[in-house]
């Protein structure tokens, strides 16, 4: 048997952090820690949220190929092996469904730590159409709050607001080889030395230049690359110029192989906007902003 679906402000909030918590453990590519101290405040209004609030200041991302396994899903994955036919794709039957609003939500990480580099975010929405989703019997076993969801409704035209992330500058390089050395260890590459600049090209644009060096057996390499960028306002994303180079004879023979791919993408667009709305997003960026300086910074507002 069900609870009330969605019950009282306390109720969503016990929700909210068993659905964080089950996503930790579920997840095979990031291992998520600290999902328990993330601060949950709602004030609920019938069937509409006033305001929905998560502070996860704290919290502490590991890529997966650094995360231990998860002994959980190793065991899941086995039993799946050894049983075909088993089918975890079921789910429960949904038995109501109620429409509501979320007028204020808000999540912020002041900051929170993506391999051991902090980083801050704070994303606030507002008015976003909600569906409260109540099923016949919960989805895990032993978990009560699995047989309610909260999703957002399928049309979200009218919903508006602002996304701010900021890394400070001299972290960037301790963070890109945290994530890049696991990665070129399996095809037995070292990364050694890596230097990252990026500096404001213009009114609407970034300079990027970056010197990396690299070891494979007994052979060593460096490469540099220069990239400027443009951001406008309006979310479009454009390579103004690139280029690469290298002292080393081999790589720089390479780099000539590939030329003509280069300059290809000097010139290139993306429209993030178009992407958005590729899926029938309603929402579009504005005022999209790239800062320099002491910290890395993007700020927007959509709606």
């Amino acid at each position: 048997m069900t609870t009330a679906w969605p019950g009282d402000s306390a109720t969503v909030e016990r929700w909210v952090r068993s659905t964080l918590l089950r996503a930790a453990q579920d997840s095979d590519e990031i291992d998520l820690k600290g999902l328990e101290g993330v601060k949950v405040t709602a004030s609920l209004s019938g069937n509409d949220l006033d305001h929905l609030t998560l502070n996860a200041t704290g919290t502490k991302l590991t890529l997966g190929w650094n995360a231990a396994p998860n002994p959980t899903n190793a065991a899941t994955s086995d039993d799946t092996a050894a049983n075909p036919t088993a089918d975890d794709t079921l789910e429960p039957e949904v038995i109501s469904r109620d429409s509501g609003i979320v007028r204020n939500f808000r999540i912020s990480a002041r900051p929170m730590r993506i391999e051991r580099t902090p980083l801050t975010i704070d994303m606030q929405m507002f008015d976003v159409p909600i569906v409260w989703l109540t099923a016949a019997e919960p989805a895990e076993p032993g978990v009560p709050e699995s047989a309610h969801a909260l999703v957002p409704d399928d049309d979200l035209g009218d919903v508006r607001g602002t996304f701010f992330a900021a890394i400070a500058t001299r972290d960037l390089v301790p963070l890109i080889k945290s994530v890049a050395r696991p990665m070129l260890k399996e095809g037995g590459v070292h990364l050694g030395r890596l230097r990252i600049e990026i500096v404001q090209d213009g009114a609407d644009g970034i300079r990027v230049t970056a010197y990396a060096g690299m070891r494979w057996k007994l052979i060593m390499a460096s490469a540099r690359a220069e990239a400027r960028i443009k951001v406008t306002r309006d979310a479009v994303i454009e390579v103004r110029d690139l280029t690469l180079g290298s002292r080393n004879l081999l790589v720089k023979t390479a780099l000539l192989f590939a030329r003509k791919r280069v300059r290809a993408l000097i010139g290139s667009r993306i429209d993030l906007n178009e992407s958005l709305t590729a899926d029938g997003t309603n929402p579009r960026l504005h005022d999209v902003r790239v800062g320099t300086g002491e910290q890395l910074s993007v700020e927007c507002r959509f709606g």
